[in-house]
């Protein structure tokens, strides 16, 4: 965390994260008559956030005109933000408001492009992170501080191994399946078909090839049934084969997806209190692993890691 921000500047910046959210909410107007050099009018609602953003430590001093590429790197590439730290946020906060003053509408775009809710949505995590650092806990501390929950997409991600939640075959699927092998090319494909498939629970490790991953770790979640066919057991082995093979290759950094609660419709909350669990357990054994990242699809997928993590810490 910072030494210019805290907690409670967070949390009062994060006051403001409904003005992005809410489809009724109306933060700016063109004026148009009478025409003029500055013809965005920016709603009451939207000011205060501005204020804020100001005295919470949020705008600091920086060349922010040496780093706008930097900055419109972000915009092109949201998923960039879902790994930016806290530093980040405060450069891509003043670049954008002091852009505002060369360019009328800067900020009008960046609201309907929904830029500033990914931020927001970022400083969210960054918040969650700050807690659990903070949280007293029986585990080591550099356990959970191993663990990342973002939002993003996982074919994206600059990591060592992407994990795929894949089909008994190992050859494509729907979802994150899909998305992976479209990511890849066909050469994983053609590796994939050397492998002769995967049981459930099991994982499987291939090339990366056009993923920004060198290794794709393929695993086999289990089908929900109604919690009666061993599917705990079965999800917990595809966390812990991954990780093991992970260990094998001496892989640093793994992204999970969150397995079987798509199409295989294990429910959201017991699966993810099943991978923290086993994460954090795995990760207590000293291991070539620096980084876990659990990679979301969406709000509620977050939330359900989150209260996970915040769960096993306190265990």
């Amino acid at each position: 965390m910072s030494n210019q921000i805290t907690l409670e500047n967070i949390d009062n910046v994060l006051k403001f994260s409904t003005l992005f959210s809410s489809q009724d909410c109306h933060l700016y107007d063109i004026q148009t008559e009478p025409l003029t050099l500055e013809p965005y009018a920016y709603s009451q609602e939207f000011k205060r956030f501005i204020d804020a953003i100001y005295a919470e430590n949020f705008i600091i001093p920086f060349d922010w005109i040496s780093w706008q590429q930097e900055a419109n790197r972000f915009e092109a590439n949201p998923e960039l933000i879902n790994l930016a730290d806290i530093s980040t946020i405060q450069k891509l906060f003043t670049s954008h408001v002091r852009q505002e003053r060369f360019c009328s509408g800067r900020l009008a775009q960046l609201i309907n492009n929904g830029h500033f809710l990914t931020i927001l949505q970022r400083l969210q995590a960054i918040r969650a992170d700050f807690i659990l650092e903070n949280t007293e806990k029986s585990q080591p501390k550099n356990i959970m501080q191993r663990i990342k929950i973002i939002q993003g997409d996982i074919t994206q991600l600059q990591v060592d191994a992407t994990v795929n939640a894949a089909n008994s075959s190992l050859l494509g699927g729907g979802g994150v399946d899909g998305a992976i092998h479209r990511a890849a090319g066909r050469e994983l494909l053609v590796e994939c078909r050397q492998l002769g498939g995967c049981e459930t629970g099991e994982a499987k490790i291939t090339k990366g090839y056009n993923l920004p991953a060198k290794w794709v770790i393929h695993t086999v979640g289990p089908v929900w049934e109604g919690g009666n066919q061993n599917e705990d057991v079965l999800l917990a082995n595809c966390y812990a084969n991954s990780l093991a093979l992970a260990v094998q290759y001496q892989i640093k950094t793994i992204a999970f997806p969150a397995i079987s609660t798509g199409v295989y419709s294990f429910p959201m909350e017991r699966a993810c209190k099943i991978a923290v669990t086993t994460v954090t357990k795995f990760l207590e054994n000293p291991n070539s692993l620096e980084q876990v990242i659990f990679v979301c699809f969406g709000q509620s997928a977050y939330n359900s890691y989150t209260q996970a993590m915040r769960e096993v810490a306190e265990t």
